[in-house]
């Protein structure tokens, strides 16, 4: 059964769910940097708007889509300052700032 917020059945949310808090548990409690190597790159980032706060820009480095112009899943940290974003599943960096 898919959720009707989500769209993906609870098997699928719930680890995904399970990763943000502990990238974001990481982040807050010890002040370590739990972004790996392999963070998509977003170029001429904007904040967006879906149903959920998400990001849309040029994608470089996907792993499951071509490179180019995109929507990220939901929206769940935003860090202005270290240029990263995390959304329901994976990191993103906007090293060239947001627009």
């Amino acid at each position: 059964m898919n959720d009707k917020w989500l769209g993906s059945p609870p098997f699928v949310i719930l680890p995904r769910l399970r990763s943000v808090l502990a990238d974001l548990e990481q982040l807050a409690l010890t002040g370590s940097n739990p972004v790996p190597n392999e963070a998509v790159n977003i170029r001429n980032c904007v904040i967006a708007s879906r149903a959920v706060p998400c990001l849309m820009g040029e994608f470089s480095g996907h792993p499951a889509i071509q490179d180019g112009p995109g929507i990220t899943s939901e929206l769940f940290y935003l860090d202005r300052k270290r240029k990263l974003a995390r959304t329901l599943s994976r990191w993103y960096r906007f090293d060239e700032g947001l627009i």
